[in-house]
This record gives C-alpha cells, sequence and structure tokens, in this order.
C-alpha cells in the first residue's frame, strides 16, 4: 500500500484550513453568496466570539428560524458608540433558494431577502436587552439540543462586558414558549414589513418547495457548550 507523503498531506491540510477559514463570517449576510457560505458561523456568532473582548461594545445577534424554506429573521443589535440607545439591523430571507447563481443580484428572485435598519433611543434599546436578559442570557446553554432546519426555533449570541454567550430555544417546547421574552419587542421594533411566520406544528421531513432536494435544504445542528458543534 503507498502512504501518502508528508508534503501531500500537509497540502491537503492547507487547503482544508483555507476552505475552512473562507467558510468564517466576516461580514455581509445581506448577499445571498455570502449567507451560502458561511451561514453556520454566523449563525453561531463567530465574528462576535472573535471580536468579544473586555471595553468593546455589547453586541447580540438573535436569529429566528421560522422553516429554514419560508422564512429566517436575523437580527444584530449593536450598542452606539455613544453608549445612548443602539442599531438593529434586520435581515429576512428565505434559505431554500440559496444558490451561487442568483447571487449577481443579492436582492433577485425570492430569495435575495430583505434588509432593514433601525435606530433604537436609549429606552427602546434597553427594553430589548432587558428583555434577552430576562429570557436567560448568560446561563448554560441547552448543550446537545438538536436544531432541525425545518422547524422553528430561535438562537442567540451576544458579547456583553468581554463575555461571549451562545443559547438556542426550539418550538415546541416548553423553554420556548416559557423563557423567550425577546420575540415580542424584537418583532414590535422591526421595520421591514415583512409578516412574522408564527411558530406551528411541522413534519420536520417534508420539503415545502417544489423543486428543491431535500438533501439540499434539510439539515440539523447541535448547539454544544457555549456555542454550535
Amino acid at each position: 500500500m503507498i502512504s501518502p507523503s508528508k508534503t501531500a498531506i500537509s497540502t491537503q491540510l492547507l487547503a482544508l484550513a483555507a476552505l475552512l477559514g473562507a467558510c468564517t463570517y466576516s461580514g455581509g449576510v445581506g448577499n445571498p453568496a455570502v449567507r451560502k457560505l458561511t451561514w453556520f458561523s454566523y449563525l453561531g456568532g463567530d465574528d462576535i466570539r472573535n471580536d468579544c473582548k473586555p471595553g468593546g461594545m455589547d453586541r447580540y445577534r438573535l436569529v429566528y428560524n421560522g422553516v429554514w424554506e419560508e422564512q429566517v429573521r436575523a437580527y444584530d443589535l449593536t450598542r452606539s458608540a455613544t453608549g445612548e440607545g443602539g442599531l438593529l439591523l434586520t435581515t429576512i430571507f428565505a434559505g431554500g433558494g440559496l444558490d451561487l447563481l442568483g447571487a449577481v443580484n443579492p436582492f433577485s428572485g425570492p430569495w435575495g431577502g430583505i434588509r432593514a435598519d433601525r435606530r433604537l433611543d436609549e429606552a427602546e434599546y434597553r427594553g430589548i436587552v432587558a428583555a434577552v436578559e430576562r429570557s436567560g442570557f448568560g446561563e448554560p446553554p441547552p448543550d446537545g439540543l438538536r436544531l432541525y432546519s425545518q422547524r422553528f426555533y430561535w438562537v442567540l449570541s451576544g458579547c456583553v462586558n468581554g463575555r461571549f454567550h451562545f443559547d438556542a430555544w426550539t418550538y415546541p417546547g416548553s423553554r420556548f414558549d416559557a423563557t423567550i421574552a425577546f420575540a415580542g419587542p424584537l418583532f414590535a421594533a422591526d421595520n421591514s414589513g415583512v409578516r412574522v411566520n408564527r411558530p406551528r406544528e411541522v413534519d420536520p421531513g417534508r420539503n415545502t418547495l417544489p423543486g428543491y432536494d431535500t438533501v439540499d435544504t434539510n439539515f440539523t445542528l447541535v448547539v454544544g457548550p457555549n456555542g454550535l458543534r
């Protein structure tokens, strides 16, 4: 049996490292091509984790998976540099049509997505932050929880006072109903004009859109001790 040379193995490892590095989110989630390549990194808050240090601005990312093929709502909340209020950036799209063929125009077709931003005053900002804290921000996440793309769930990542935290909630579930306090304030501050796809019972094995392979659009993520596995 011929064993691969050390040079060949090193080359393969370097290629793999480059590929994984290219899939780390660093901005531009509004572009379908960027979403396709970096979505798991964005969902896990890798960029927030990497930038989280004492003295930095507080940041929160709350993502609502309202069935991947139907609606995903992502909210990025950042403390204002002046220390008063914050900026809420909303990105809404349907994930079933994420492909590179439609990436020439980020807003072409039904999968391009909608983005809206809103400046929050201090009361609005503090209201959302307080709701996040009431929802358990800072407590250990549900390690081992499975997140199914064809179901409803929330994912939270954030950096506050130089510490990173991750959490997740799935529907149906008692924790989803009893713990989440931030959904109402977020939806109220959302100025996108897009109706919220409310939680309901779904069959995780079905494919809602004709013409899409369930192998491509059904995926499962697993929550770890403080992030995604």
